[in-house]
């Protein structure tokens, strides 16, 4: 068994070093020793006290995922399907989703270089997910998963399961794809500062996705 017990310190500097690390590099493409080197820490207390880089890697996605409380999780539960004020609570729900998703990943953009060395890192493995954390990755996403789709049933009940999860996949990848474009879109408007307004840019995400969906309470003509 590996012992856990590592001064605070040490242990939030070598996975803060790992998390950079693994972001510029991957995983193949990191030692240990850099890592550790990073850390201003000895390399043989990666393996002593994580078990190796898989497991120092692990660390890493744990810490990832425990930096900030999620808005989502923070959501209110709807109410079941065809219960009174369902469909009102669920199309509340769905924008709040989507107001606190974006809000969620625009927050990793700071001046904290492990933040957004944690973002580039998140998207690399929900790419290409590794296996030995694989379930690690569905514990955290599957709240988000889980909201979205209670939300799609109620909205949209006519829909059976491989298209309601086409409907989610589709919502999420665009905010996802919006966030990690935001150097090229930055580049593309000439505005490294954009989007000053990240509300507008979060009602349009909002509209847009209703559209899609095809719900009545969509607003019919685009916002200006």
């Amino acid at each position: 068994m590996c012992p856990l017990a590592l001064p605070l310190d040490t242990r939030t500097r070598l996975i803060e070093s790992a998390i950079l690390h693994f972001a510029a590099k991957g995983f193949d493409g990191t030692g240990i020793r850099e890592i550790a080197k990073g850390a201003n820490a000895n390399s043989a207390l990666v393996a002593y006290h994580f078990c190796g880089k898989e497991g120092l890697y692990s660390e890493a996605l744990k810490s990832i995922f425990s930096r900030k409380v999620s808005a989502v999780s923070k959501l209110a539960g709807l109410p079941p399907a065809g219960s009174p004020g369902a469909r009102k609570a669920a199309l509340q729900g769905f924008q709040d989703f989507i107001r606190a998703f974006i809000t969620e990943l625009m927050s990793c953009g700071g001046p904290d270089p492990v933040d957004e060395a944690a973002m580039i890192l998140m998207a690399r493995e929900m790419q290409s997910p590794r296996p030995a954390c694989s379930a690690l990755l569905m514990e955290h996403l599957q709240p988000f998963v889980t909201y979205l789709t209670n939300c799609l049933q109620i909205l949209r009940p006519d829909l059976d399961e491989d298209a309601l999860f086409a409907m989610g996949v589709s919502i999420q990848g665009l905010m996802i794809h919006f966030r990690n474009s935001l150097g090229i879109i930055r580049l593309v408007r000439g505005n490294p500062a954009y989007p000053e307004n990240l509300s507008r840019v979060i009602q349009h995400h909002i509209d847009f996705s209703l559209r899609g969906l095809g719900v009545p309470e969509a607003f019919p003509q685009p916002r200006n």
